[in-house]
């Protein structure tokens, strides 16, 4: 009875770990999938720069180990089909950095190009936690994952989804921010 009882428990866990282990390949956001008559403008405004992931031993995440927190504005451009990205980095050592660069957008497609990176492509993915976002931007050296969100701090359960879907993705190596100091001024 209790070796019976022992294999319905264990063929019950096996049932629960593999429904929440398996990776959804659907998550990338398609055309079809996609309101044209919101995309992009529901991504419009601020958005906090909280996480990022990669494939083990790469130097890819690097470039954010300096920083302490990011917050981002995003606005359409003057020219149709771009979006502007303006950024207020704030680094450890306390100063700020700006940053600005321009997302091409396609026709039909999620897909972003930025503006003098032919070889960079940024697809959004799907997040069940509310008002976030996750980016996937790749190029001829870079593969990684970016997770944003419209507020500074994340519960637990939305970080757990990124560090899962950066997991599928091959993306072992996931970086906070730690966001200890205080935001650098960004105008809208």
């Amino acid at each position: 009875m209790i070796v019976s009882t022992w294999r319905y428990f264990l063929y019950l866990y096996g049932l629960v770990f593999d429904s929440r282990s398996c990776c959804d390949r659907s998550d990338r956001l398609s055309a079809s999938r996609v309101n044209r008559t919101e995309f992009p403008l529901q991504y419009m405004g601020s958005w906090y720069f909280l996480a990022a992931a990669a494939e083990p031993g790469t130097p890819v995440l690097d470039i954010f180990k300096v920083m302490d927190n990011a917050q981002f504005i995003v606005q359409e451009s003057a020219e149709t089909e771009k979006l502007e990205f303006r950024a207020s980095i704030r680094v450890k050592d306390g100063s700020c950095v700006p940053r600005k660069w321009i997302y091409l957008l396609t026709d039909e497609s999620t897909e972003l190009r930025t503006e003098g990176h032919a070889d960079r492509l940024t697809e959004l993915f799907s997040c069940g936690c509310p008002k976030c976002v996750i980016l996937k931007e790749t190029d001829n050296t870079t593969s990684r994952f970016l997770l944003y969100s419209r507020s500074p701090k994340l519960d637990k359960d939305c970080m757990g989804e990124f560090k899962h879907k950066s997991t599928c993705e091959g993306y072992k190596d996931i970086l906070h921010l730690p966001q200890t100091l205080e935001k650098c001024l960004l105008e809208e």
